[in-house]
């Protein structure tokens, strides 16, 4: 293994040179020295763009002057660069991080060894320590939003690139094999050109399915047990617990779940989900016991089994009636053996619904762990620690569910099923047109009321039985896979308490909810309310103080632990409100919602609605869950995993372990401050002078995007015509149809922006506020650098922005402007080109820097880097949308057109490591 001197930056240059000169001998190899003449030609041009007047002039020649063919493969080779430097770059990022790991002068941020460092100086003790991680419970939930460009084909590719680099550098190889890995890498790359990197068929759920399964199977099961290890040995070292962890990390999906504005995610869908999700981890199963098996050839003629144990074989025997006298192919001494024989048969009898089978994993867990405390009674502990306890690890933390799956539906249609449900069953006829007030008492009335509104006779709408039928699912769930694999109903779009209400009016119909005596007797449902637009977070906190009043409410939560679930959404809030008043009014909800959690003494559990992109809530989840606000978690957290970054965090092994390890920390510090009651101070007098701050930001925005040339801005200036064709998901790109940016998801919203350079989604309205508010003497610049320094919130958005800002260009930026050479367009562009400097020149001031990231120069030395490599697919992308949106192009053309469209967005988003 290499030493950290001799693995350097100079090592990942080496590394990228050489993946560069591999990639220029293909396209050679492939299309011939024109294409790579063309490539080096645009190159470098591209890097003297910004200090040579006459390069884009030249730039815009090449491109105007190639063909459709000559186009693709230009684009094709640059993304395929930055295929190669991501995977260079990550794999850098492993090495480094395995070389230094013991070496506290190096930056350990989000490792478990520096977040013990924390607990110490926080004087956490042992057993506080234990009471804090028996409080942990933190669940990914794998989204299917589609914000993932790159075919599942290519992934394997690029990780199969990955793994060879990975060989080189841990390998101790000498020249000749370093040369046959460089031929191995040489094919991978060569295969890349030979696949298609676009899809031209439209994606399924079934598909988006799969491609979830694709990394729970292949990285998350098999690295689930390597966390706990790590996290068992940093504990040790500092002197904490290190055995019997608790199962902290679960994991969750939408998948196949969430029906919000999706048409295609039927009941009859969701129920192939559960199904497919119980058979895939009993088949890993089936695959762990055949391992475990050839390894434990223990034999009772040395080593003694447990009473318990051989009671159980005796039992099982007996029960599957299988006897050891038909077994004449192994040794009648192997007891452990015969026994794993036994546990595979009944589950083989779980996967075909056969007697005798597994009710539940808990009973698998029994059987697995009676073999454990066998082999640690007879001299087998090192055996039992390194066979059985993961195994175990992973029983805890998948069950016979896998993916604890979510259900989600929108308010609107929620609200249309109550109301045509109470009109039809002759309840209440014109429930739409009554009160808030007056809806909340006849739901509760309905609720505790024994007589069911649903019947065989009831005439209900296609549309109301479908949402009666999607609550039912979770019944469905609980009873046919798991108490497990199901319990949260997800209500997108939460205004008002009786969406809430509604809600669990329907599931005591679906035999969720059991009434009896005029209170909720049990309840097998939580019901999480979805706070999305910034008037709905300034109104949440009402919504749930009104909720938690209600009788019916508390009885129900008193049968849920009196936990509460509420869902925040960083996407939509975002579009509606800009990243500034976004990032403060989800601050502002959680402190209200906890405050009013802890009146009723509610337990709140929070799950964040977070995106790739920073605009949808995104960037360095350690940064982003030490930012939130004291008190807000304790212990539990949910978050969603979506598109392009579940393959960034869990296609490399190592880089899933590293993943789950920040996460981990981040959410272990965080619970222990609050443990510990070390809270932020002046954080009340933050928000206070913050506030004038946002609603000048807020004003801004909406002034831009209510603009009365906005749209025509936004729909001919980025490429969201095309994002709306590309088959990167199978949900719809916008809820309705509709010219109004509130019609559409925030995954294109931001995805377009992002392709054009000028992400407004990310930083817009930032400087103008700021500026506004110390012209107005509502805050000083002193005081904004005090923030800075001492509020982990205001650090975190000003560090965010500042990446985006840095992602921005607006030379290119102006090059998109070209597709509508309007005077409202000029108009719209310099006012975000204003904006953008204005953002720039207050925030460095409020950093101190000279220019952006100077605090860190390898992320700005990383993101400098790719633009003579971005740019020229940007310049391609401009020409091909001129050629496309003519109204001289014929049919055929364009379908061609739109192929090399798609590429172009592609090859962007692999730059810029961001779709949406």
């Amino acid at each position: 293994m290499k030493t950290q001197s001799e693995y350097s930056e100079k090592n990942l240059s080496k590394n990228i040179k050489e993946l560069g000169f591999l990639l220029g001998e293909v396209l050679k190899e492939q299309e011939g020295e024109k294409l790579f003449n063309t490539v080096e030609r645009l190159r470098s041009l591209t890097k003297v763009l910004r200090s040579d007047k006459t390069a884009k002039y030249k730039i815009r020649k090449i491109v105007n002057n190639l063909s459709g063919n000559e186009s693709y493969n230009v684009i094709k080779s640059f993304a395929i660069y930055f295929a190669l430097v991501n995977a260079a770059d990550e794999i850098h990022k492993i090495v480094y991080e395995k070389i230094n790991r013991e070496k506290l002068s190096i930056d350990q941020t989000g490792s478990f060894k520096q977040a013990i460092q924390e607990l110490k100086r926080l004087k956490v003790s042992s057993k506080e320590l234990r009471e804090i991680m028996s409080r942990l419970e933190i669940i990914p939930v794998f989204t299917a939003h589609p914000t993932e460009a790159t075919r599942q084909t290519i992934l394997k590719k690029i990780l199969r690139i990955s793994n060879l680099l990975l060989e080189k550098e841990f390998g101790f190889i000498s020249d000749l094999e370093e040369e046959r890995l460089n031929k191995k890498i040489k094919t991978e790359i060569t295969l890349l050109w030979q696949s298609n990197e676009i899809r031209f068929s439209k994606i399924k759920v079934e598909d988006e399915v799969m491609r979830g399964l694709f990394f729970l199977k292949n990285v998350i099961y098999n690295i689930l047990p390597e966390l706990y290890e790590l996290l068992s040995n940093s504990f040790g070292e500092a002197g904490f617990m290190s055995s019997d962890l608790p199962s902290i990390v679960k994991f969750g999906s939408w998948i196949g779940g969430d029906r919000d504005g999706h048409p295609f995610v039927s009941v009859d869908l969701t129920k192939e989900t559960f199904a497919i999700h119980k058979k895939e981890i009993i088949t890993l199963y089936l695959n762990e016991l055949n391992d475990i098996y050839e390894l434990l050839s223990s034999s009772v003629n040395l080593k003694s089994i447990s009473k318990s144990l051989k009671a159980k074989i005796n039992r099982y025997e007996n029960e599957l009636r299988i006897f050891h006298a038909e077994d004449k192919l192994r040794e009648p001494s192997e007891k452990y053996r015969r026994f794993l024989y036994l546990i595979y048969q009944k589950l083989v009898n779980t996967t075909k619904e056969l007697k005798p089978s597994y009710l539940n994993s808990d009973d698998l867990f029994e059987d697995i762990n009676l073999v454990k405390e066998s082999l640690l009674q007879n001299d087998g502990k090192v055996i039992a620690n390194n066979l059985i306890d993961p195994l175990l690890r992973k029983i805890q933390t998948f069950g016979f569910h896998f993916a604890k799956l979510d259900i989600r539906q929108n308010a609107s249609l929620i609200r249309k099923a109550i109301s045509e449900l109470l009109r039809v069953s002759g309840t209440a006829n014109n429930f739409t047109c009554i009160s808030e007030d007056e809806k909340i008492t006849i739901i509760c009335n309905e609720i505790i009321n024994p007589r069911p509104l649903v019947n065989t006779n009831l005439q209900l709408s296609q549309e109301t039985r479908k949402v009666l039928d999607e609550i039912e699912l979770i019944k469905w769930g609980i009873e046919n896979i798991s108490p497990e694999a199901v319990s949260d109903y997800i209500i997108s779009n939460c205004e008002k308490v009786s969406d809430v209400l509604s809600v669990l009016l329907l599931a005591k119909e679906k035999g969720l909810i059991v009434t009896s005596k005029n209170s909720v007797r049990e309840s097998n449902i939580d019901i999480l309310p979805l706070f999305e637009t910034i008037v709905d977070l300034r109104n949440s906190s009402e919504v749930m103080d009104k909720l938690f009043s209600l009788n019916v409410y508390k009885n129900h939560l008193k049968k849920r632990k009196n936990i509460q679930k509420i869902m925040l959404g960083y996407s939509d809030s975002n579009k509606d409100g800009g990243i500034v008043t976004s990032n403060y009014e989800l601050y502002k909800t959680q402190i209200e919602l906890k405050r009013i959690c802890s009146d009723y003494e509610i337990e709140l559990v929070l799950f964040h609605g977070r995106g790739g992109s920073i605009s949808r809530g995104g960037g360095p989840v350690y940064r982003s869950i030490l930012a939130q606000p004291p008190m807000t978690i304790n212990g539990k957290i949910k978050l969603t995993e979506q598109g392009e970054m579940i393959s960034a965090k869990y296609l490399i092994p190592q880089r899933a372990v590293k993943s789950l390890e920040t996460v981990t920390s981040a959410v272990l510090l965080h619970s222990a401050k609050n443990f510990k009651n070390k809270t932020q101070p002046d954080i009340d007098k933050f928000i206070g002078l913050f506030s004038t701050v946002s609603e000048k930001a807020f004003e801004h925005y909406r002034n831009l995007v209510s603009d009365k040339s906005f749209i025509e801005y936004f729909r001919s200036v980025t490429p969201i015509d095309i994002i709306e064709k590309i088959e990167i998901g199978s949900r719809p790109s916008s809820r309705k149809k509709g010219n109004d940016i509130s019609m559409l998801r925030a995954i294109p919203w931001v995805f377009s922006w992002t392709q054009n350079r000028q992400i407004i989604s990310g930083w817009y309205g930032f400087g103008t506020a700021i500026k506004n508010a110390v012209d107005k003497k509502a805050i000083t610049l002193s005081q904004l650098k005090t923030m800075y320094k001492k509020w982990q919130f205001f650090t975190a958005l000003v560090q965010n922005i500042e990446m985006v800002l840095t992602k921005v260009d607006m030379l290119i930026g102006e090059e998109y402007t070209r597709l509508n050479s309007s005077t409202e367009v000029d108009r719209i562009f310099k006012k975000i080109k204003s904006e953008y400097r204005l953002s720039v020149e207050w925030l460095l001031k409020i950093t101190g820097e000279n220019e952006l990231l100077e605090s860190d120069p390898q992320l700005k030395k990383t993101l400098s880097l790719r633009n003579p490599y971005l740019d020229p697919i940007s310049f391609i992308q401009v020409n091909l949308i001129q050629k496309y949106r003519s109204k001289k192009t014929a049919k055929k053309e364009k379908a061609e057109l739109l192929r090399l469209l798609r590429a172009s967005v592609n090859g962007i988003a692999a730059g810029i490591k961001n779709t949406g």
